[in-house]
């Protein structure tokens, strides 16, 4: 009897900090009613990054962190993915590791990139993956 109650508690802890995440998330994209991908793309030098890195990584973000009320979360470039999306380094290696394979970037000898171990916001995932050779 007591693991089941304990197990329920557990269920409503979750619970509850999935329903938290999700507000929380929801209040972000409703004030960000104004952003969108030209402003996203705008916060870079599009002239010297790859613009398919940028828009790989964009909708990949956007992906993960879904749709409230019917419309893809806002990403901008200064999103921190610890602050902002609460995710964490196995989903932002899937996602990392997602658009190398998609772009034909390698993933091999990532500690020769300037921007290892720097990768906290969407704008660095860009630079990381840009600076990375191509296969």
């Amino acid at each position: 009897m007591e693991i089941i109650v304990g197990f329920g508690i557990l269920i409503f802890i979750f619970s509850c900090i999935a329903f938290l995440h999700h507000r929380r998330m929801r209040s972000i994209a409703l004030s960000r009613s104004n952003s969108d991908i030209c402003r996203y793309a705008r916060s870079f030098d599009y002239r010297n990054v790859d613009t398919k890195i940028m828009r790989e990584v964009y909708n990949h973000v956007q992906e993960w962190a879904g749709k409230y009320e019917g419309i893809p979360f806002p990403v901008e470039a200064d999103d921190c993915f610890n602050e902002i999306y609460k995710m964490d380094t196995d989903e932002l290696d899937d996602i990392y590791l997602g658009i190398a394979q998609k772009l034909g970037i390698s993933t091999e000898n990532p500690e020769a990139n300037p921007y290892w171990n720097k990768v906290t916001t969407v704008k660095n995932l860009v630079l990381f993956l840009h600076n990375q050779p191509k296969i």
